[in-house]
Formats: C-alpha cells, structure tokens, sequence
C-alpha cells in the first residue's frame, strides 16, 4: 500500500491561501518606497508616511481599491452610458473606505473621462451592529453639508503614461480649503461611504481601473452605482455586464491624517479544514510609528469555548507564528491581537477551521475542486458501484491541506481540478505544492478529469512536454492542444461531444474503436451552459491513449503505468455524458484498472488490527533533535533497519532547502548527526523554525526544530 508521505513544511498551508509557500497570505502585496509604505490590507491599498505638519508628527494614508493601469487601454468606462444624463437625483457612485484608527478626511480624489460638474458626499456610518447601512438608512448621516459644485477636468488616459510609468491627474475636493475644516471619525465612524453625484453641465463620464476583480477572491465588491432604470435611492453592485461575480472599481481615493496608529495586521493564516492535530499559524504585523508591540494569538476550541492566549514568535519581514494542538472533531476559531507600548491594538477578523475525522474504510479521496458542480454525480456513482470514498469539496472545507491528500488510507486520487490547481503541469519542485508526485512515487494512482488543465497553467495553443515535466513523467502527456477549435464544422470550438476507445487501451474496452461511441457529451446539466474547453493530448511512448474524438480523431483521455503509479487524464467533463450508465461504466473501468494496486492493500489489511489504518513495514525509525529549542548545535538521531540510500536534508518554513546533511548509502544501525546551524554555504542560519526530513526514497518523515538565537 501506498505510504502515508507527510511534508511538514506544506502541510501548514491551505489551499485558499494563496497556495505558494507557508508564507503567502491571501492578496496583501506590500512595498516600500522612499519614507512611505504601500500595504494592502483586505481589499484596500493604503500609502502610509509619516509628515511634519504645523511641527506636529501626522500619519497621513491614502486610501484605495483599483489597481494601478498598466497602459491607457487598461481603462473601462463601461458606466459611460448611466453619468451625467441630469436626471434628478443624478448618477451617483459610491465607494465604501475603512480607516486604520479614528482620523479626519482630509482630502477626496477622482478621476473622469470628460469634463463637467460633480458633487461629493461622506456618508457615515456605513456599518452598523455588524451590517451594512447604505445613503438614505435612518441611521446613516450626510457629513458634507452645503458642499460647493467642482468642476471636473478631462482625465485623458493617454495622458496618464510617461516613459517612466504612470502619472495620474486628479481632480481633488479638498475639505480643509472648502469648508475650513477636515471631517473628523471617531471610532464608531470608521466604516464609511464617499462618492460623487454627476449633473448636467458638461455630462462627465467616471473612469474605473478596467479590471474586473473575482468576488471569490477578493470578496464583495466596494464599488457602487446607481443605475437609471432603478429606483433612487438604492444601491446596487457595479458588475460586469451578466455576471455579479466580477467587479471593476472606480478611481476613487481619498486622504486621511492620523494622530497615531495601532499596530496593522496585514493578514492572517487562512487555513482549510485538516486532518492534522498540530499547525503553525502565521500573522504579518507592521507597527508604522516604530512603536514596541507585542503580537497574540486568541483561539478557542468551539463556537461558545474559551479563549486561550498564545503569544506569538517573531520571524523575519514582520511575520509572527505559533503552534497550536487540537482534536479530532474540534472546530478551531482564532483571531490575531497587536497591542504596542502606547496600548493602541487592532484585532483581526476571527477565521476558523475543523479538524476532520478520516473515512479509514475509504481507499478513493475525491477532491472536487470543479467548478461545473458535479461533485455529487461522481459520488452518486461510487455509491451505486459500492465502493467506499471520502468526498472533499474544495469550496466547502476552504482549500486542502496535505494531511488530507496524504493520508495513510488513500489509495487513489480522483481529483476533479479547477483554480486551486491541485496537479502540477510542468516544474514539480515549484508548482507541486501538495506533493502528488511524492504520492504517486509512493504507490499512490491519480484519475484527473479537467477540461482547462492547460489553460490553468496559462498553456495556451499548441506544444509539448519533455521528460522532466510532471504532465510527461506522470501523466503521459507529450504533445497537446489547449483549447482548439475542434468542432469540424461550427465557427468557435464546441470540440468532440463523441468520444471512441482506442483499441489496445487498458480502460475503456467496454467502447469499441469501430463503431459505438462514448457520449454524446453534453456540456450543460439543467439550465447551465459550460462553454467547452476540452483540450487535445496526445501520449508519450510510455503512455497510451484511452479515448479520441470522434470527428476530430485527436486523444482526449490517456493512461500511463508508471514504476510505482497508474495515472489517467481525462481533457473532457466525463461525467456530463447523456447517458449516466456509459459514466459510471467508464469511472468503474478507469477503478478496476486501478486496481492492480489493491492486491498491496489487501495483503497488507491482512496483518493488520481490526480499524487500523494500513501501513508498509518501517525502514527507519527518526527521532525528535536533542536539545530542541537550540543553540547553534543539536543532535539529530534515527534508527535504519536496512541498507539504503539516505537523503537527510534541513528545509526552512518556505519550503526552501536550507542544508543537506547526508545524501548517501548507508548500512543498518543507530546515527547521530550534528547539525550546527549553518545553511549549505556555510552561514549561519537564522532564528525560527525548521524542518528536519529523512528519507529512503520509499517513505519520508519529517520533524520540527527550533532555533533560538
């Protein structure tokens, strides 16, 4: 049976993350300019210095949601048609702000795209007892009363780029010089609604930064519109024509001065459902006024538990972490508090995840990451071919972590694959982050259905892989065309909808090569259309086909017996087939051809107790670094039952290899292995965590070390 294989250092990550490195949260980007710093915290962009104004020390931010144009065409004044028709009341859009601490608003910026008259308004507040009020709730207040009309100036975006980048014209209110003095927000103010009414004189168009961000990813969107054919007064999402999940924001900003600021959590772990009792939980916090800070970590174990206070380990950049232990069945909710020596604090948003009890009948995991929502057809035929599974819903359970896609009991990967991107394409080391190579080295099989598994990885039109690349070595894949034109005869690409067994192939003999087809296949379930991306594959030499098209006579599902590992790809929706009974016939063939492997499985399940999980014999025993913490030395010992080739090799919590200790063949017996701290140049490694990782190529464990300087 396959063994469990359990890299420490990505098994901290999830999936929702980000998905690089331990390190990666979320979108927060963050630079560092000359006495300034950019940081994205949740959605907004706030350029943060530090000025002497009247010989006082201010914070000033300005904050925002576009992104920066690359170029004039980057622009999109799709909202051209609903401004400045004069209508009564006039177009108005809103933008939603959040300050870091109470502030006054000192200054509100935007651009158009034609000249014209416009009014500003700050509503306040926008969020009430954890809801949002809009213009026009009871409890919302006008604060810029008896505002002067400004006249806009013409944003030409040709204008905007220079041979050195991009030099924004702003049309700015300025509330000191009009009205003589800033709007001051106090600390139930700090969420609160900006925007601008157009009118009649010169009918100005607004500009937005012409890219359309994913609600998904980025959450709901702040930017705001009237629209003429609605009721005044209500608001209504500013979204790509069609489709309410993408939203493009308005060249809005404004300017805020503080007295002082809290310590700013930039982000925080966002961590799936697991089936690991231990994780490391990482914070970013910046203090802007030099202030010393301290950083805790709240969690609880349960809705109505209570807290328990972590304090959490400095690293470098800014980052903090700490290590938390639970149980099986537990749901975990934890949040960051940032206090500095002023006693100003900021508080994080609470997150949580739930420690999931493994299915340890279940040989299959199914991870459905897909966006088709068809996760229930493949489950509904493992029921009805009684084959025991464990179903995991990317969406549902916030990502994967490794502890789940490794676990001791998992035979075979069904992974049906979407913008997660569980399988790696080319580069193994930088794109397999959840170690399916190491899965399948160990014994493992994979069945991946994904009709954009080239156009995830942004492969595009016609190439071919080489050996070295994981869709060649692992899937035999050579050559491929990633979204062609293949319909023969319609204009646009509907691809093959019937699909022949090519002759010769282990899986689908059930389908004759000369004469019955699998399919059609339908690319809609009910009312919803799937616009079809199936790709073309064709087989390396130790690859075979499994299925071609039809018309088009190109590979459309492959097969590769590889040393230790079967591997099937499907380029097409296998499941959307009109007939249900040719799916589950093709999904239990693809199972039993699989099955070979279960021989392994069963011999093993022999010897073991009754509700163990099933495991190969040990070939070396790694034990725990003495002394851990450490400083700089400590001692790695571990036990080998046979000769082998041993790899012990010291990784950082990116994942990046920090030194390699052994890389040799070995005799039997009892080692203790120094390490001094020093990464492979002979530097002395920095405080924080490790990772110790041994290996006999057939199994991997892996310890954590401390290192205190």
């Amino acid at each position: 049976m396959k063994r469990k294989i359990l890299l420490l250092v990505i098994q901290v990550l999830s999936t929702a993350a980000l998905l690089a490195t331990v390190r990666t949260f979320g979108y927060m980007a963050e630079k560092t300019e000359t006495g300034s710093k950019i940081v994205r915290i949740g959605r907004a962009y706030h350029h943060l210095s530090i000025k002497n104004i009247n010989s006082k020390s201010v914070i000033t931010d300005t904050i925002s949601y576009y992104s920066t144009p690359d170029n004039s065409l980057d622009y999109n004044d799709f909202l051209a048609g609903y401004q400045g028709s004069g209508s009564d009341p006039a177009d108005t859009c809103i933008n939603l702000f959040t300050l870091l601490a109470p502030g006054k608003v000192t200054k509100l910026m935007m651009q158009n795209a034609s000249a014209g008259t416009a009014r500003w308004y700050l509503w306040a507040p926008a969020v009430e007892g954890g809801s949002y009020q809009f213009p026009g709730d009871p409890n919302v207040q006008q604060l810029l009363t008896d505002t002067p009309t400004q006249y806009c100036k013409v944003t030409d975006p040709n204008r905007q780029f220079t041979d050195t980048g991009w030099a924004p014209e702003w049309n700015t209110f300025s509330i000191e010089g009009e009205l003589g003095s800033a709007i001051d927000l106090s600390d139930g103010q700090l969420d609160f609604w900006v925007g601008y009414s157009m009118d009649e004189n010169g009918g100005p168009t607004i500009w937005q930064d012409g890219i359309f961000h994913d609600e998904e990813i980025e959450g709901r969107c702040r930017s705001y519109t009237t629209l003429h054919s609605e009721t005044p007064g209500k608001w209504y999402l500013n979204t790509e024509s069609g489709n309410r999940r993408y939203w493009s924001a308005h060249m809005i900003q404004i300017e805020v001065q503080y007295e002082s600021v809290p310590p700013v959590i930039l982000d925080l772990s966002d961590l799936s459902d697991t089936f690991s009792e231990s994780r490391i939980i990482w914070a970013r916090v910046i203090e802007i006024e030099g202030e010393s800070f301290d950083v805790h970590l709240k969690i609880k174990t349960g809705n109505s538990g209570p807290y328990q206070t972590i304090l959490m380990q400095p690293e470098e950049d800014d980052y903090f972490w700490a290590i938390i232990d639970y149980n099986t069945g537990d749901t975990v909710y934890y949040h960051v508090e940032a206090q500095d020596s002023a006693g100003l604090m900021q508080s994080s948003g609470e997150k949580s995840f739930v420690c999931v009890e493994p299915r340890q009948d279940a040989q299959i995991l199914v991870i459905d990451d897909s966006d088709l929502e068809t996760g229930d057809l493949y489950t509904k035929a493992l029921d009805d071919l009684g084959i025991r599974y464990f179903y995991w819903n990317i969406e549902n359970h916030n990502g994967i972590d490794t502890t789940v896609i490794h676990y001791d009991g998992f035979q075979t990967l069904i992974v049906l694959d979407g913008v997660h991107r569980i399988v790696p394409i080319t580069d193994i080391y930088e794109q397999d982050i959840y170690s399916i190579a190491n899965f399948l080295d160990s014994g493992g099989n994979l069945m991946l259905v994904d009709m954009d598994y080239l156009y995830r990885w942004n492969l595009i039109g016609q190439g071919s892989f080489v050996p070295g690349d994981f869709a060649y070595d692992y899937l035999g894949i050579e050559d491929y065309y990633s979204d062609p034109d293949n319909d023969i005869t319609i204009s646009g690409g509907l691809a093959d909808t019937l699909m022949l067994s090519v002759s010769g192939n282990p899986v689908s003999i059930q389908f004759s090569a000369d004469g019955s087809a699998y399919g059609p296949v339908r690319y809609f379930r009910g009312n919803d259309l799937f616009e079809n991306r199936a790709d073309f594959i064709e087989p390396t030499d130790e690859g075979k086909r499994v299925l071609k098209g039809r018309y088009s006579g190109n590979g459309m599902g492959i097969c590769l017996q590889g040393a230790n590992f079967r591997t099937i790809v499907y380029s097409f929706p296998i499941e959307l087939v009109a007939e249900p009974a040719e799916f589950v016939g093709l999904l239990d063939s693809s199972l039993q051809w699989f099955g070979e492997n279960d021989y392994r499985i069963r011999q093993s399940a022999l010897s073991q107790p009754d509700n163990q999980p099933c495991s190969l014999e040990k070939g070396f025993r790694l034990l725990q670094n003495y002394p851990n913490p450490f400083n700089p030395n400590t001692t790695i010992s571990f036990d080998l039952y046979h000769a082998a080739s041993v790899d012990l090799s010291i990784y950082d919590v990116s994942g990046a290899p920090v030194k390699t200790l052994i890389h040799n063949s070995m005799m039997p017996g009892s080692y203790n292995i120094p390490w001094d701290g020093t990464n492979s140049a002979g530097v002395q490694a920095a405080s924080g965590l490790y990772f110790c990782r041994l290996s006999d190529f057939k199994q991997i464990v892996t310890i954590k070390m401390i290192l205190l300087r």
